[in-house]
């Protein structure tokens, strides 16, 4: 009797366990197409792929990351944070759940709550170029132009590719104008000429040609019009532009359009 007892024990617990392994299966498979349809910035069709898996199995930190960064990209940034911060609560020490949850959180215009998410990220070992480029920006955005100055070296100093390069060039040059180092600033505009191989930093590299003389204001505005999501980046370098030339009531003409919804910093 107790070795059928103890047979029927075994089969009720391989019978219990494999619908269990049967939707971790499931969850991952769901979480690879996700992946591979964000991939292909086919970002609903991912959104519903990484819901799906978190539907079988709510339990992997890295199911909620990539629906925070699909959430992100559809500009819907509450979410995208909520989504971050079920990721940390699963696995506390997730560096790149808290970078990401802290450049959601800067677009979110929550800048105050991004800082110590990014210097937790830099303790964790995240990646040192996002660290170094969204702590830069979060210095910039509440005004600190010197320390952001100074956290924009150490972006370049990870930079990977001319992208990067031009990302952190465009937002140090602001940060040194600002601060009042026009010379220092004047160093940065080396950097960007025409023919610098760039992709996803053409509105920043445009922002340094615009300073630096070689395009002018109808040229850079272009690509307001072709790219929705670069309007914010371009209409707050043309802003800049023309606060520091004196013009200030068109500055504010491009202020409001880089800060009207969806606007995102980044």
């Amino acid at each position: 009797m107790m070795g059928c007892a103890l047979l029927l024990i075994v089969l009720q617990t391989t019978a219990a366990a494999r619908p269990q392994a049967d939707n971790a299966a499931a969850a991952q498979q769901a979480f690879e197409e996700g992946n591979a349809l964000f991939e292909k910035m086919e970002n609903d069709k991912a959104l519903a792929a990484y819901d799906r898996a978190i539907a079988l199995d709510a339990k992997q930190p890295d199911f909620h990351l990539g629906r925070c960064r699909t959430l992100a990209r559809l500009q819907r940034h509450d979410e995208a944070i909520t989504s971050c911060s079920e990721a940390i609560t699963l696995k506390p020490d997730f560096a790149a759940a808290f970078l990401d949850r802290g450049h959601f959180l800067i677009n979110a215009r929550k800048v105050d709550r991004a800082l110590p998410d990014l210097a937790r990220a830099r303790t964790l070992n995240a990646d040192p170029y996002g660290v170094a480029y969204h702590l830069a920006l979060a210095n910039y955005l509440i005004g600190d132009y010197v320390k952001a100055a100074g956290e924009y070296d150490a972006c370049l100093a990870t930079a990977k590719t001319p992208d990067n390069v031009m990302a952190c060039s465009a937002w140090q040059y602001l940060a040194l104008l600002r601060a009042g180092r026009r010379d220092d600033a004047a160093k940065v505009l080396e950097r960007a000429t025409p023919d610098v191989p760039v992709q996803s930093s053409v509105a920043y590299l445009d922002r340094l040609l615009l300073f630096k003389g070689v395009k002018t204001e109808a040229e850079v505005a272009k690509l307001m019009e072709k790219d929705n999501l670069q309007l914010p980046t371009v209409a707050y370098g043309l802003g800049v532009w023309h606060l520091v030339n004196g013009r200030e009531a068109r500055a504010r003409e491009y202020f409001q359009k880089a800060s009207s919804p969806p606007a995102q910093s980044g």
